[in-house]
């Protein structure tokens, strides 16, 4: 890219941030204009900013929002991470707490780990830019060692309250640390099964929540599983999170669809089409106002959750993306 092209890319990245910190001050609106708020950003599978780069030409749009994932012991933001906000993106970050250190929620409370929090407070600080963290994403979940639950069993978990706890000694610390750049994202899943946590029973308060996230799939039909719609998955823990905190922004943190068209994981579904989930999803979002970020989980793990895994859902992205772009220009 040449000297010029980078930095009209940069200037249009620039106007994407702007527009970002416009959502982020709105917490609702009329039901017409909740599209055109709507940041967008992705995970790609890597955090090289070249990999988002060329993910933003396949999407014909620069991507506000560049998400990423650290472990325990991880100080961030990297290198990698602060040349991704150099390039003009707001950085969404889950990080692991779970059991690689021996971590339970009581640990956190009791000081054990303060050494560790000390250096990321610092390294946040030092940052200075605004930056959205989600610990324990997918806390609800029955599938991570650091669930939430009444007995307190899992390994890298403990009981209701003592997340609570956890989660509130947590951003008291960072914030008696003058890291008062981060804002906390509040992160269930949409999975509301029987073995899955009530997000009510671990709502640390919106005094410590800045944002209310989500990740939910559709895994496509196989044994047990079947084609759900994006209202199908994410309707009811919507609704759970905005009646905990209705001043809050929604984020959807992760999202993707299996290839219909592919044996992915999941068998070939010829009555479906990645392209009508992907208009139905923005069907259901007119109707969303507290949403105000999507972030396409954009990898081929599980299932090819790529938006370039079909053809006509890439397209039908592109237009959307596109049109909110239009909306947000003439507003």
């Amino acid at each position: 890219m040449n000297r010029l092209a980078r930095r009209s890319a940069s200037l249009l990245l620039l106007a994407a941030l702007a527009v970002l910190a416009t959502l982020l001050a709105t917490t609702s609106g009329a039901a017409a204009s909740t599209r055109a708020q709507i940041a967008w950003g992705a995970y790609v599978g890597t955090d090289s900013p070249g990999a988002l780069d060329k993910f933003e030409q396949s999407l014909g749009s620069h991507v506000a929002i560049a998400s990423s994932f650290r472990g325990w012991g991880d100080l961030f933001p990297d290198t990698v991470q602060q040349e991704q906000a150099a390039a003009g993106h707001t950085l969404l970050v889950a990080w692991d707490l779970g059991d690689t250190a021996g971590t339970r929620f009581s640990t956190f409370y009791n000081g054990d780990h303060d050494a560790y929090l000390a250096r990321e407070a610092s390294a946040a600080t030092s940052f200075g830019a605004t930056f959205y963290v989600r610990p324990w994403a997918e806390m609800n979940a029955d599938w991570v060692p650091f669930q939430p639950t009444a007995s307190g069993k899992e390994t890298a978990g403990g009981t209701y309250a003592q997340f609570v706890r956890a989660w509130r000694y947590l951003v008291t610390f960072f914030r008696s640390h003058g890291a008062n750049n981060v804002r906390w994202v509040f992160n269930p899943t949409t999975d509301t099964y029987a073995e899955t946590t009530p997000v009510n029973r671990i709502w640390p308060g919106a005094r410590y929540v800045d944002v209310l996230g989500l990740d939910g799939y559709n895994w496509g039909t196989g044994g047990v599983l079947q084609w759900r719609s994006f209202a199908d998955i994410y309707r009811t823990q919507y609704g759970r999170l905005v009646a905990l905190a209705p001043s809050l922004p929604v984020w959807v943190c992760e999202f993707g669809s299996k290839a219909a068209n592919e044996s992915d994981g999941a068998v070939r579904d010829p009555m479906h089409s990645k392209s009508a989930w992907l208009s139905g999803m923005f069907s259901w979002l007119s109707g969303a106002d507290h949403v105000r970020a999507l972030v396409m989980f954009n990898v081929r793990k599980e299932r090819d959750w790529r938006i370039q895994s079909s053809p006509a859902a890439l397209r039908t992205m592109r237009l959307q993306v596109r049109s909110a772009a239009a909306r947000v220009a003439t507003a």
